[in-house]
C-alpha cells in the first residue's frame, strides 16, 4: 500500500492535534472529530512517562493542557491518566478527558494516516516499537523539531520528515533553482515563518518535488492561504481547523 502522506500530487488536509479549534488538543475526542469531518490524516505529539509509556501530549510539562503540574517524564502512566486533558481548554465540555496513550490512538484509528511528532529522544524506541506492533509502517510519517531524533529515524526505515538541519540546508539550493540530491527524508514539513523570518516555502516545495519529496506546511487555518499553497505545489496542509480547510479544497 502506498503511503498517501508521501505523495507530492495529493492535496491533503492534516488535522493538527485533531480538531483543535473545537476540542481539547491531542485528545481522543479531538482526533475523532477530525476523522468524522473527513480529514485525510491526523497529526499529534508523543512523549514518554517516567515508566516509559508513550503518551500523546505536546508540551514537556502537563501545565498548559491539563489540571496537573510538572514534567510529563516525572509522572507514571497511571498518574498521567488521573489528569484531565480537557480541563484548561477553551473547548472543554466539562467531561473529564484522559491523556491518550500512543497505543490507544494506533488501536482506535487503524485505517487513518498518522503524522507522529516525536518530541524527545526518550520516546524514539517506544514509538517505533508501537508502530511496528500495529503494522502501521505504510500509513505513518515521523516528524520532530529535534534533529537528533530525526536522524535516528532516518535509519529506521520509517517514513520521515526532514530534520530542521536538512530543511535549512535546502533553502539556498531552492533559492538558486537547483535540483537537490536525493535526501534521507520523504517529506519536507515546514512553516511559512520561523522565529520571525519568512521561509521560501514555494521555492522549497519546487526543489523538493524535483526529487519526489512532498511538502507539508504548518499551521495553516486560513482557507485562501491553503488554496494558494496547494496551487504553488504544496501537498499537505496541517491545520487546527480541518473543516475550514476541507471547505477550501472543495471550493
Amino acid at each position: 500500500m502506498l503511503n498517501p502522506l508521501l505523495d507530492p500530487d495529493l492535496r491533503l488536509v492534516i488535522a493538527h492535534r485533531g480538531n483543535r479549534v473545537r476540542a481539547p488538543e491531542n485528545t481522543l475526542e479531538s482526533l475523532q472529530q477530525a476523522v468524522s469531518l473527513g480529514a485525510d490524516a491526523l497529526e499529534f505529539d508523543v512523549r514518554v512517562t517516567r515508566d516509559g509509556v508513550p503518551v500523546v501530549i505536546h508540551d514537556p510539562d502537563v501545565d498548559r493542557t491539563t489540571n496537573g503540574r510538572g514534567l510529563v517524564k516525572s509522572f507514571s502512566f497511571a498518574e498521567v491518566r488521573e489528569l484531565d486533558a480537557g480541563a484548561t481548554s477553551a473547548n472543554a465540555t466539562g467531561t473529564r478527558m484522559e491523556v491518550p496513550s500512543l497505543e490507544e490512538v494506533l488501536d482506535r484509528f487503524r485505517e487513518m494516516p498518522l503524522v507522529i511528532e516525536v518530541k524527545e529522544l526518550e520516546a524514539i524506541e517506544a514509538t517505533e516499537r508501537m508502530i511496528r506492533r500495529f503494522a502501521a509502517e505504510n500509513r505513518i510519517l515521523i516528524g520532530s523539531a529535534e534533529t537528533t531524533v530525526m536522524e535516528r529515524f532516518y535509519r529506521s526505515g520509517l517514513a520521515s520528515c526532514a530534520s530542521m538541519r536538512d530543511a535549512k540546508r535546502l533553502i539556498p539550493i531552492a533559492l538558486a533553482g537547483m535540483k537537490p540530491s536525493k535526501p534521507n527524508y520523504q517529506v519536507l514539513s515546514i512553516t511559512r515563518r520561523f522565529r520571525g523570518f519568512p521561509i521560501p516555502v514555494l521555492r522549497m516545495a519546487s526543489a523538493a518535488r524535483k526529487v519526489g519529496v512532498a511538502t507539508h506546511v504548518w499551521t495553516v487555518n486560513d482557507p485562501a492561504t491553503a488554496r494558494s499553497l496547494w496551487r504553488g505545489g504544496v501537498s499537505g496542509i496541517v491545520t487546527d481547523d480541518p473543516a475550514a480547510i476541507l471547505g477550501a479544497r472543495a471550493s
